[in-house]
């Protein structure tokens, strides 16, 4: 469970049919917060995830 109440955009795109994802990255104070930080690591790893995501968007797992 991640406690958020992200949705904004992507419940727009999802509720007309788009398929939609959002990518959260762990961030020390929550998000829109004047103090809102993360790590750079936490970042890096998401920036990794999203990369990774895209370069296997157009070959699923299951092609070769």
């Amino acid at each position: 469970h991640v406690p958020s109440g992200a949705g904004h955009d992507a419940a727009t795109f999802a509720g007309a049919g788009i398929p939609t994802a959002m990518l959260f990255v762990r961030n020390e104070n929550g998000s829109h917060n004047p103090h809102e930080a993360m790590e750079i690591a936490d970042l890096d790893q998401a920036i990794r995830l999203l990369l990774r995501f895209v370069i296997d968007f157009d070959n699923p797992l299951d092609q070769p």
